[in-house]
């Protein structure tokens, strides 16, 4: 394989899926927070035009394609390129997502996950989870390699916090080209304090973790790796599925899980992806894009810092390379998404 996809994936599957979990939080909506969506307001939005892009070239629900304050658009168009050309299935699944997409979709019947700094996150955790492991079982019989990616606009924020209350060390990366880690730990601090935890004081509590400080993305993702253990599975994104991978580990899901996510993601020197996944002893892979070299500057953005990964792109773009698609295919398709999707018409 070319070196824009480090290192090898030995494994050539014969029926590949691509899952995506789309959810909220109402962490995301502080200001500065995040980039996933044009404003705080529109973060209840963004996953499910992200489902719609993704599946059908088209957004349904809201008048744009999800773009960041700095400019850069969505990485679900990187997805649908990557998982148009390898003719790959998709399949949604909604965990405490409030504005449902109109394409089909599986519902773990979740609420949204509330601010951390002043509320329970995610009081139905272990529900999302029993619900989850049951779809990944039934989806183990399906497919034999899934990849699993998220759309959730401040996850990374919640995914510190759960990883900070297991005692794992590290930071997170964001979709702003400045991470506002400074303000990540604030909201971190002030929810640690609200529900008597510290660091590490959770460890051998994990699912009081998620539960006090996470979001609804999390437990429907570990439930899903319960339930598909059998099966190969690589989780496709960034910090936010290292936390997951944590959260794993402390709840003793095993399984043939691995991670990949994108040249952006890795190379992010305010993140700690690879020394996360690696203290796991997990194996990680590593895509590039290539975006330098679109046509099109909401994509070119990412070269320089901003969104560098969500909606699965890393994994949909390892997936498609295992079916021959080049990176130059997925820069090409990528452009085309954006410039021939389509938007809702003006009332």
């Amino acid at each position: 394989m070319s070196d824009w996809i480090y290192p090898n994936f030995d494994y050539r599957p014969e029926r590949p899926l691509f899952l995506c979990v789309l959810s909220n939080t109402d962490t995301g909506k502080i200001p500065g927070l995040s980039a996933a969506g044009s404003s705080p307001d529109l973060t209840d939005y963004t996953p499910g035009a992200d489902a719609e892009l993704v599946e059908l070239n088209k957004i349904v629900t809201i008048p744009e394609i999800p773009n960041s304050p700095e400019g850069a658009t969505t990485p679900a168009a990187v997805t649908r390129a990557a998982l148009t050309l390898a003719k790959i299935p998709s399949l949604f699944v909604t965990s405490g997502l409030r504005q449902k997409p109109v394409v089909p979709y599986v519902d773990m019947n979740g609420s949204a996950g509330r601010d951390i700094r002043f509320e329970t996150a995610v009081p139905n955790a272990t529900d999302i989870i029993d619900r989850a492991t049951l779809l990944g079982r039934k989806l183990a019989t399906l497919s034999d390699c899934i990849f699993i990616g998220e759309s959730i606009a401040g996850g990374t924020t919640t995914a510190m916090a759960v990883m900070q209350a297991l005692g794992y060390p590290g930071t997170v990366s964001s979709s702003l080209h400045k991470n506002p880690l400074e303000l990540k730990q604030e909201i971190i601090d002030q929810a640690m304090i609200r529900c008597g935890a510290h660091f590490g004081s959770m460890k051998s509590d994990p699912l009081g973790a998620i539960t006090e400080l996470g979001d609804p993305m999390i437990p429907c993702a570990l439930g899903l790796m319960k339930g598909l253990e059998g099966a190969k599975v690589v989780l496709s994104g960034g910090t936010q599925m290292a936390a997951v991978l944590c959260a794993a580990h402390a709840l003793g899901i095993e399984g043939d899980v691995s991670i990949a996510t994108t040249k952006y993601v890795m190379e992010d020197g305010s993140a700690s992806f690879r020394s996360i996944v690696e203290s796991l002893g997990r194996k990680w892979y590593m895509v590039d894009p290539g975006l330098e070299r679109s046509g099109i500057p909401a994509l070119q953005c990412y070269a320089n810092g901003s969104a560098k990964e969500g909606v699965g792109a890393g994994g949909s773009i390892l997936a498609a390379s295992l079916r021959g698609v080049t990176q130059q295919q997925i820069v090409e398709e990528s452009d085309k998404v954006l410039m021939t999707a389509e938007l809702p018409k003006p009332k």
